[in-house]
């Protein structure tokens, strides 16, 4: 955007700029009252671009009329604008307006595009040299406005570095029952029963603890997710929460199905069992319910957009992001590509959930047969082939998930060495059944 500058308001970009109707005043001031408008809560709110039926280019406009808001009044204070600016902007800017006004315009354009800058995943690239508030003020009541073209020009071509990272405490969860299944094939045939020794017994203890572990673990992370905006659209809480959903679901079956195998499955671990998958069936299908029809009426970079805003809100800028501002620019897809993602979601996590569903009713059936017909000692033939058939199955599925799981990295939402506490909780809530196995299997061999 070319300056006018008070020294010669009468060349082309003046007249331009504040012509007798359409200025970019108009444009940028809704209400026709920009003062009003440059509430963050109204100047950030890219409602539009986030159901992908917006342009982007109306939080441009209002930001461009906001940030010179308070320069244009305090001349106009002074009386040093020509009567056709003067003309120009009556009837969007009072006269004589107060310094409190302006100081609250002011931080209302600045604090929020330096908050986005600091909470960036590498704050770096634009702080020190650019978006901090001491680069973006020329006093108290006026921006730089030279300042504030560099910082957004920074923040807004370089899209994935002014992100934030996404909270990543739970990404994850529950992959160890992999590692079961591929234990459970190098182990071959299960021995017989008056043949079991130590080893098979420490074996079945493991999976027991780790599938309670799993249970409990999935069921708080099920409960708190219902607290998340689940009900809501919202690309980010869909593209972290719904593979944590089926991963809720997926390998806690596998488990369940492995314990029925080896006849561990007590009423209590299978109630635990079915608890588990309902709440998680629940989120998933919250979620997914309102994903996939927001998923298939918006393009790639429409998908982007939500994604982005959700992930760098802040409430220096009225709870959304500060990058609404920003003109919409062309998204890499070998840097993101949002709608492969999406797609992924939208047809691989209904297979997970219908053949975990399936093979869960299955089992249950199954256990129901065995407590009535009182056969807890013998299994017919078919039994075992069905077992193995179903591990199998399994194992596809569990490619899936893992393929589902890989989104959150793929799309730069988490940072894999940063670790937080949600993050070490998730992995160190494996870490008892894992040292009473071991002091076990001590103990054993030692006495």
């Amino acid at each position: 955007m070319s300056c006018c500058y008070t020294n010669d308001q009468s060349n082309s970009i003046c007249e331009n700029l504040f012509p007798p109707e359409n200025s970019f005043l108009e444009n940028g001031c809704l209400t026709g009252n920009c003062l009003n408008d440059c509430d963050p809560g109204k100047l950030y709110n890219p409602a539009l671009q986030m159901n992908g039926s917006g342009s982007g280019i109306m939080p441009f406009f209002k930001y461009m009329a906001c940030a010179n808001i308070p320069s244009i009044a305090s001349y106009a204070n002074q009386s040093a604008l020509s009567p056709n600016i003067t003309k120009s902007i009556q009837n969007f800017i009072l006269l004589n307006t107060t310094e409190n006004i302006l100081r609250d315009v002011t931080s209302a354009v600045t604090d929020c595009i330096s908050s986005t800058c600091r909470s960036s995943r590498d704050s770096t690239f634009c702080y020190t040299g650019y978006c901090s508030p001491v680069n973006l003020l020329r006093n108290n009541t006026s921006p730089n406005l030279d300042a504030i073209n560099t910082c957004l020009s920074v923040l807004c071509n370089n899209t994935v570095k002014a992100l934030p990272w996404a909270d990543a405490d739970v990404i994850g969860i529950g992959l160890g029952f992999l590692g079961f299944a591929i234990y459970q094939y190098r182990r071959g045939e299960p021995e017989k029963s008056s043949k079991r020794g130590k080893r098979y017994k420490s074996w079945i203890y493991l999976l027991l603890e780790f599938h309670k572990t799993q249970c409990f673990f999935s069921a708080t992370l099920m409960i708190a997710s219902l607290n998340y905006g689940i009900y809501i659209d919202d690309m980010l809480v869909a593209f972290l929460l719904i593979p944590l959903a089926t991963n809720s679901v997926l390998p806690v079956v596998f488990a369940y199905l492995l314990l029925l195998y080896y006849r561990q499955s007590s009423t209590g671990i299978t109630l635990l069992t079915i608890s588990v998958y309902a709440l998680s069936t629940l989120v998933y299908w919250s979620l997914y319910w309102r994903f996939s029809p927001l998923g298939g009426s918006i393009g790639a970079f429409d998908i982007y957009q939500n994604f982005r805003y959700k992930l760098s809100a802040l409430p220096a800028c009225g709870g959304y992001s500060g990058l609404s501002v920003c003109p919409n620019i062309y998204t890499s897809q070998g840097l993101f590509n949002a709608g492969d993602a999406s797609r992924r979601i939208k047809f691989l996590t209904p297979l997970i959930w219908s053949y975990s569903t399936f093979i869960l009713f299955a089992l249950l059936a199954y256990q129901l047969y065995r407590w009535r017909s009182k056969r807890q000692n013998t299994d017919p033939p078919v039994w075992y082939w069905a077992f193995w058939f179903t591990t199998i199955v399994f194992l596809a599925a569990i490619a899936m998930q893992l393929n589902v799981l890989s989104i959150s990295i793929e799309l730069n939402m988490i940072d894999p060495g940063g670790w937080t506490f949600g993050q070490i909780v998730a992995v160190t809530v494996w870490i008892p059944p894992l040292l009473e196995y071991i002091y076990r299997e001590m103990t054993r061999s030692w006495w």
